[in-house]
C-alpha cells in the first residue's frame, strides 16, 4: 500500500478511523486539533501536514480518489478477548506509535496506570544487569559461591528478556552483547568454582556461536582450565586455537599465551620445548617470570652456558621502580608523614612489583649458584652471580644474594664463613647492615657468646627500630641473663611492630610461663594458633599451660588434638596417661601409658607407672618384665631387681625367686635387703647351712650401713627442699632460643602426686612383699 493510498479519500460517515485526524479524535471523545497541525501516521511513516479537501501525495484530487478507493474492510475481529492478561489494542498502541502529535491527548498515549512492552522490556534488562553486576561484586569480595548463584540468576533472567522480546515482535531489540556478557560471566563462574565440566561445555557453546565474532580469545580460558585439571595436551591445543584467532597486532597478548604454552611443556616434562618458547618470548616482549623460567629450563637440562646467558638475559629486563627509602627520608617523630606514605597505595604497590622481581632474581641466583662455576662450587657461582647484578645496576639485588649466600653457609654449619660474610655489611647502608647484625646476632646466641649477641642485636636496633627479630634477638639474650620481665617487654615490642613475627609471640608465651602469669601465656598461644593453625609446638603449649592452670578437662581436650596430628608422640601419651591416673580413670591412663611404652618402650616413668599397677592388680605375671625391663635400662638401681624377685615371691616361685636374689647379691653384696630375704628364703626352702652362712653376711652389713644412713639422714634434713623442672631450653618458632622450663612449683608438685600414687598402687592389706618387710620407701618406683 502506497503513502496516498493510505490517507486517500476519506469518508466519515463510512469509516471514521480512516479519515482525517480529527474524526479519530472524535471517536476517542476528544477535541479534533486545528487544521495545518501533523499527524502521526502508522508505523514505518513519515509525518505529514495534513489539511482536508487536499490529497497527501501524487498531485489528484481527492473526489478522485475517493471513487476508486475501495473501502476499508477487514477479514479479522477487532481484537477484543476476555483474557485477563491480554489487553485490548486495536489501534496497536503497544508499539509505541502514536497518530496524533506529540502534545498531550495523542492517539496511541499509554493510559494511566498502563505500561508499554518496551518499557517491561527495559525493566527485565536492567534486572540483568543488576545480577550480572552483582556477580561480579561477589567474586572480587572472594564470595564464589554467591557470585555463582547471581549468574544463574542473571542467565536465567536474560531468558526471559529474550523470550519476551520474541513475543511482543521485538526480536530485532535483543541484544545480542548483553547475552554474551552473561555467557561469559557464567562460565567464569563456574570456573573459579571448580565446575570444569560446566565451564567448558559452556565456553565451548560460546565460541562455537558465529554471533560472537571475538569469542574465540575465550579458548585461553579453556586452555586454563585444561591446565588446572593437568590435562597440558589439551591446554596446549586451545592456546594454540587462540593464537590462530589473534590478530598479529596484539604481540603482547600473543606472547603471555606462548607463556602458557611453555609452563605447560614444563609440568609435561619437555624441557627442550619449553627452553624454545620461554627463549622466544624474551626475545621479543620480555618479563621477569619468563626469564625465571627460562634459567629453570637450562637448570633442568644441566646446561651451564645456557644458565649463565638466561640469567643476563634476566637481569636485561627493565629493573624495577627505584623508590627512595621513606623511612630514611623522613624524620621519625613526623608521624603524620609516615601515615601518608603508608596509605600510598601507588607506592605500595611498587613495592610488591620490586619485591616479586628480587624474589625472582635472588631465587635464580640461588639455583644457578651451585652449577656455573664447577671448579668453585656454590661459593664461586654466588660471586659470579653478584658480579653481574653489579654490572647490571642491581646494587642492592646483589646485597641480596650476598646474604642469600651466608644463609647457604648457615645452612652446611660453616658458621665462619656466614659470619665472615655478614661482618662485610658493618660499612654498608643501614637496611643491609640492620639486617646482617640480627643474623649476626642469631648464629652468637646459638654459639652462647651473649656479649657477641647483644653487641649486634643492638647494633641492629640502632640501624632500624623497627626490626621485629632484632627485639627478638635482645629478648632471647635478657632471658639467657634471667631479665625475665625486660625480655617479655621486648617480645611485645616485636609484636607490636610486626603483628605476624610468630618468634615473639611464641617467647612471649613461654616466659609468661616462666613468670607464672598464666592467663597471659595462654592468651599469646591462643593467638599464634589462629595464625599457625596447625603447628604442633604450639598446640603442646597450649595444653601444657592448661594443665598447670588446672583445668585438666581442657588440657585433655587439647592434649588428644595434638595426639591426632602426631599419633606416635610418647611424651603427650605419657601426659595424657598421667592426667587420667591423677583423676583415677585407670582405663584410659593404661591405654595412654601402654601405647607411650610401644612407641618409646625405655621411658622410666612410664615402665614404673605400668609395673605399679600391675601389681595393684596382683598380676604380677605383667609386672615382671616391667621390672626387669627396669632392671636392664638402670643396673645400678638394685630396687628393680628386688621388685622383679618379689614378683616371683608373689607368684610362690620360691626357686626362681632365691636365683633371682642370688644374682643381685653377686652384684650388690653389701645390700642389707636382699640378704634378708635370702636368710628368709633359705630358711624356708630347708637350706639351713646357707641360710646361716647369708645371716653372718647380713649381721656385717647392717652393722656397715648404720652409720651410712645416719649420715644420709643428718644430710638430707640440711639439704633445702627443691622443685624439679621440666626444663631445658627451647627454641622459639623459628626464631632465637628461649627457656620454655615450667613453673618449679608445679612439677614438683606433679612428681609428688605421681609418687603418691605409685604408693597407693603398692600399698593395700596383707602385702608383705611390699610394705610390711622393712623394703623400705627407696624400693618404690618413683
Amino acid at each position: 500500500m502506497q503513502d496516498d493510498d493510505l490517507y486517500g479519500g476519506y469518508d466519515e460517515q463510512s469509516n471514521p478511523l480512516a479519515g482525517t485526524a480529527g474524526a479519530a479524535f472524535k471517536a476517542l471523545g476528544a477535541d479534533a486539533p486545528p487544521p495545518g497541525t501533523a499527524a502521526m501516521g502508522p508505523p514505518g511513516t513519515a509525518m505529514k501536514s495534513f489539511v482536508p479537501g487536499t490529497a497527501m501525495r501524487g498531485g489528484t484530487a481527492m473526489q478522485g480518489q475517493q471513487d476508486a478507493a475501495r473501502p476499508m474492510t477487514s477479514n479479522r475481529g477487532a481484537g477484543f478477548t476476555s483474557a485477563p492478561n491480554k489487553k485490548f489494542d486495536p489501534l496497536n498502541r503497544s508499539m509505541g506509535t502514536t497518530l496524533g502529535s506529540s502534545n498531550a491527548g495523542s492517539l496511541l498515549a499509554t493510559r494511566k496506570g498502563e505500561t508499554s512492552p518496551e518499557d517491561q522490556a527495559r525493566s527485565l534488562e536492567k534486572t540483568v544487569h543488576d545480577l550480572l553486576e552483582k556477580s561480579a561484586a561477589d567474586a572480587v569480595k572472594g564470595d564464589i559461591n554467591s557470585a555463582l548463584e547471581n549468574a544463574m540468576e542473571a542467565k536465567k533472567a536474560e531468558r526471559k528478556l529474550c523470550r519476551f522480546r520474541e513475543q511482543h515482535n521485538l526480536s530485532e531489540q535483543i541484544n545480542v552483547e548483553l547475552t554474551y556478557a552473561v555467557d561469559f560471566n557464567l562460565a567464569h563462574m563456574y570456573h573459579m568454582n571448580k565446575n570444569f565440566n560446566e565451564a567448558i561445555n559452556l565456553y565451548t557453546a560460546i565460541v562455537r556461536n558465529k554471533n560472537y565474532p571475538q569469542s574465540g580469545w575465550l579458548r585461553v580460558n579453556m586452555g586454563n582450565i585444561y591446565f588446572e585439571q593437568k590435562k597440558y595436551t589439551s591446554s596446549i591445543k586451545m592456546y594454540r586455537m587462540a593464537l590462530d584467532q589473534i590478530a598479529a597486532t596484539a604481540k603482547e597478548v600473543r606472547f603471555k599465551i606462548m607463556r602458557n604454552i611453555g609452563l605447560s611443556f614444563v609440568r609435561m616434562g619437555q624441557y627442550p620445548d619449553a627452553l624454545q618458547t620461554f627463549a622466544t618470548v624474551m626475545d621479543n616482549v620480555p618479563d621477569h617470570q619468563t626469564g625465571y623460567n627460562l634459567v629453570m629450563c637450562n637448570y633442568a637440562l644441566s646446561d651451564r652456558e645456557g644458565m649463565k646467558t638466561a640469567f643476563q638475559k634476566l637481569l636485561k629486563v627493565s629493573p624495577p621502580n627505584e623508590m627512595d627509602d621513606d623511612d630514611d627520608a623522613l624524620n621519625d617523630d613526623d608521624d603524620d608523614m609516615q601515615a601518608v606514605v603508608v596509605d600510598d597505595g601507588l607506592k605500595e604497590e611498587l613495592r610488591k612489583r620490586n619485591s616479586t622481581i628480587t624474589r625472582l632474581i635472588v631465587k635464580a641466583a640461588q639455583l644457578i649458584s651451585e652449577k656455573v662455576d664447577r671448579a668453585n662450587g656454590f661459593e664461586g657461582g654466588f660471586q659470579w652471580c653478584c658480579e653481574q647484578l653489579r654490572e647490571a645496576g642491581y646494587i642492592k639485588l646483589a646485597n641480596e644474594v650476598e646474604l642469600a649466600k651466608a644463609t647457604r653457609f648457615m645452612g652446611q654449619k660453616q658458621f665462619d664463613k656466614a659470619v665472615g660474610v655478614f661482618k662485610e655489611f658493618e660499612k654498608k647502608e643501614p637496611r643491609v647492615k640492620a639486617r646482617a647484625a640480627t643474623n649476626l646476632a642469631f648464629l652468637y646466641f646459638l654459639e652462647g657468646e651473649t656479649d657477641q649477641a647483644d653487641k649486634y642485636s643492638e647494633m641492629a636496633l640502632k640501624s632500624d627500630r623497627y626490626n621485629a627479630r632484632a627485639y627478638v634477638n635482645k629478648g632471647c639474650v635478657l632471658v639467657d641473663r634471667g631479665d625475665l620481665e625486660s625480655a617479655r617487654n621486648l617480645f611485645n615490642e616485636a609484636a607490636g611492630i610486626d603483628p605476624y613475627c610468630v618468634e615473639a609471640i611464641y617467647n612471649l608465651g613461654l616466659v609468661s610461663q616462666r613468670l607464672n602469669e598464666l592467663p597471659y601465656a595462654l592468651a599469646a598461644f591462643k593467638k599464634l594458633h589462629n595464625m599457625v593453625p596447625d603447628n604442633v609446638e604450639v598446640i603442646h603449649q597450649i595444653a601444657t599451660t592448661y594443665d598447670m592452670m588446672g583445668d585438666f578437662k581442657n588440657a585433655v581436650k587439647w592434649f588428644e588434638m595434638l595426639t591426632s596430628m602426631v599419633p606416635n608422640d610418647p611424651g603427650v601419651l605419657a601426659r595424657l596417661g598421667a592426667i587420667h591416673a591423677r583423676f583415677d580413670d585407670e582405663a584410659k591412663a593404661l591405654h595412654y601409658y601402654q601405647e607411650s611404652h610401644r612407641v618409646y618402650p625405655v621411658n622410666m616413668d612410664v615402665i614404673s607407672w605400668l609395673g605399679a599397677y600391675h601389681v595393684k592388680s596382683e598380676t604380677y605375671e605383667k609386672a615382671m618384665p616391667f621390672f626387669d625391663l627396669a632392671s636392664k635400662i638402670q643396673p645400678q638401681e638394685v630396687k628393680w631387681a628386688l621388685m622383679v624377685a618379689s614378683c616371683y615371691r608373689r607368684t610362690n616361685n620360691l626357686p626362681g625367686a632365691l636365683a633371682k636374689y642370688k644374682q643381685i647379691h653377686s652384684a650388690h653384696p653389701d645390700n642389707v635387703e636382699c640378704l634378708r630375704y635370702l636368710v628368709h628364703l633359705c630358711s624356708e626352702l630347708g637350706r639351713r647351712a646357707e641360710a646361716g652362712e647369708y645371716m653372718t653376711k647380713l649381721k656385717k652389713a647392717e652393722k656397715a650401713a648404720v652409720p651410712e644412713a645416719t649420715a644420709t639422714a643428718a644430710a638430707m634434713q640440711q639439704q633445702p627442699a627443691n622443685g624439679g623442672g621440666m626444663g631445658g631450653m627451647g627454641m622459639g618458632m623459628g626464631g632465637m632460643p628461649v627457656d620454655d622450663e615450667l613453673g618449679s612449683s608445679a612439677v614438683a608438685a606433679q612428681n609428688r602426686g605421681k609418687k603418691m600414687l605409685v604408693k597407693e598402687h603398692l600399698g593395700g592389706k596383707d602385702n608383705d612383699d611390699w610394705g610390711n618387710e622393712q623394703l623400705g620407701d627407696d624400693l618404690l618406683p618413683m
